[in-house]
C-alpha cells in the first residue's frame, strides 16, 4: 500500500480525493488477492499434474487382468452412485 493511500486510510473526511485514494487501496488489495489466489491454484494444479504423471506411469507397468478387474471395480462403483 502507498504511503499516500496509508494515510488516505486514516482521514475521516470523506472528499472526493480520500474516496479515490480508498478506491486505489481497494483496487490493489484486490489485485494482490487475486495474484495471491492464482499462485495457490497454479501450485495445486503441478501438485494434481505430479500425481496424475505418477498414475500414469503405473498404470502403464500394470498387468492387463488387473486393469480389467480395476475397470470393472471401477465401473461397478460409479453405477452405485447414481
Amino acid at each position: 500500500m502507498s504511503e499516500q493511500a496509508h494515510t488516505a486510510v486514516t482521514v475521516s473526511e470523506p472528499t472526493p480525493e480520500v474516496v479515490a485514494q480508498l478506491l486505489d487501496v481497494v483496487a490493489d488489495h484486490s489485485v494482490d488477492h487475486a495474484l495471491s489466489d492464482m499462485e495457490r491454484m497454479i501450485a495445486r494444479l503441478r501438485a494434481d499434474a505430479e500425481e496424475a504423471a505418477e498414475a500414469r506411469e503405473v498404470l502403464r507397468n500394470t498387468p492387463a487382468a488387473v486393469l480389467r478387474e480395476a475397470l470393472r471395480l471401477r465401473a461397478a462403483r460409479i453405477e452405485a452412485t447414481r
